[in-house]
């Protein structure tokens, strides 16, 4: 049997569909990438926002019109675990729903053509997993759920609360990742500070400490780190380490005390400011990603100007600001005072003018610097170009690296190479020889 899939919503998400995929090629199933050639059809899906719900509503249509007429449609993830009992009676045309954690139905259903055995059971599975992206990055999930209970978010009652992976689980899936040619780890969570808490305390530098231990030429990079976890212990395990990439994706999500309390964070700004004080004088060299959100209620000019004089003040080398999304279950939906989205469409517009200046500023900086930089493919805008990405780079996220010249004769690299030539959010490379 033939079996397509489509990854919606967060890197958490491809990784365990990537699981998935590891587990049904072992069983048997081939693998394609055009859905008119398939059998079956996977969509894992996100439920996180309105808008992600939207996304693979749309997806589903789609996929349902253009299948062949007796491939099975089945529908995963996020927005089933979310909405399954209202979505499913308006989606005739899939066949086979499951939510988070019990992704190992999908191959009994398609064994069997039903589900005869329940699996509900959230658990850490991928001795077989198959990448989905190029091969010399993975995404290493450290635990599942969180517990932090933010009042705008929908992830606890989609994902459950914190339940840490064992790190000897960890480990091995990390030596058998680099024994197979991964040269980038990127450690993923719902809050990776919060490693370990379920069990009594923080244990991410314990596992660090273990992870930088296996054998092989590969970086380490941090994903989704909660403030009020970045402890200097974290940043100087970090600093001291050369596995470790200089690299922290901070959310803070806004910097106005009572919004911060309002939505129930558990930083304040004083932590926030003091995170990015200590960064930034132990690690100059290191890239701080954060994110905000805009329009949360009760923002008004003032608590946003708060946010601009962050921006403008502590310099964050990529930002992304969204539009505040009211949720249906969250604790901040009944909140009063919400802005309009004309307003909210306005101050993303001004603050994401205030960190493109920030970002242009410190990648044109780096000019003077030799980078380590990764190389993907040809261009899709100029197949004479080839593209890829810097190691200050996150994919996806952070803008591109194009190759003018050199010779990337080592395939994915990685490569020393000099910047020429920044265009907002890529810069255009020299590979030296």
């Amino acid at each position: 049997m033939r079996v397509a899939f489509i990854s919606l919503g967060c890197p958490k998400n491809q990784t365990d569909l990537e699981y998935l995929i590891g587990d049904l090629v072992v069983d048997g199933f081939e693998v394609v990438t055009d859905i008119k050639k398939a059998d079956a059809i996977v969509v894992n899906t996100c439920g996180f926002l309105k808008s992600a719900v939207s996304e693979a509503v749309e997806n589903i249509l789609d996929v349902a019109y253009n299948k062949k007429k007796k491939a099975k449609l089945i529908v995963s993830g996020c927005m089933v675990e979310r909405y399954k009992d209202e979505i499913a009676k308006e989606l005739p045309e899939v066949d086979f729903w499951t939510g988070v954690g019990t992704l190992k139905e999908i191959a009994e259903y398609l064994k069997k053509g039903k589900l005869t055995r329940k699996v509900e059971e959230k658990s850490f599975y991928g001795e077989n997993r198959i990448l989905v992206n190029h091969s010399y990055y993975a995404y290493l999930k450290i635990s599942e759920g969180c517990n932090n209970r933010c009042s705008y978010c929908t992830i606890p009652f989609i994902r459950g609360n914190l339940i840490s992976r064992p790190r000897e689980s960890i480990i091995k899936e990390a030596e058998d990742l680099v024994k197979n040619g991964v040269k980038e780890l990127i450690i993923i969570s719902q809050d990776t500070t919060k490693y370990g808490i379920d069990k009594g305390r923080s244990e991410l530098i314990e596992l660090l400490t273990d992870l930088v231990m296996v054998d092989g030429e590969f970086k380490i990079r941090l994903l989704y780190l909660n403030p009020d976890g970045v402890s200097n212990e974290l940043v100087d395990f970090v600093s001291n380490q050369d596995k470790m990439i200089k690299y922290f994706e901070i959310p803070v999500q806004h910097i106005d005390d009572e919004i911060l309390k309002k939505m129930n964070r558990k930083s304040d700004s004083r932590k926030i400011k003091s995170v990015f004080e200590y960064i930034r004088s132990r690690i100059p060299e290191a890239f701080i990603r954060t994110t905000f959100i805009v329009g949360f209620p009760g923002e008004d000019d003032v608590s946003f100007e708060k946010m601009v004089e962050f921006v403008e003040e502590y310099k964050p080398d990529f930002a992304g600001f969204f539009p505040y999304s009211r949720e249906e279950g969250t604790k901040a939906y009944n909140f009063e005072g919400s802005c309009k989205s004309r307003e909210i469409s306005k101050r993303i517009s001004r603050i994401q003018k205030i960190q493109k200046k920030n970002t242009l500023e410190r990648l044109k900086r780096l000019k003077k610097d030799t980078i380590t930089l990764y190389v993907e493919q040809p261009s899709e805008e100029n197949p004479f170009l080839l593209e890829g990405r810097a190691e200050f780079q996150a994919p996806e996220i952070d803008g591109k690296a194009y190759i003018l010249g050199g010779v990337a004769d080592k395939g994915y690299g990685p490569y020393k190479a000099k910047i020429k030539r920044v265009i907002y959010p890529d810069i255009y490379c020299e590979i030296l020889e």
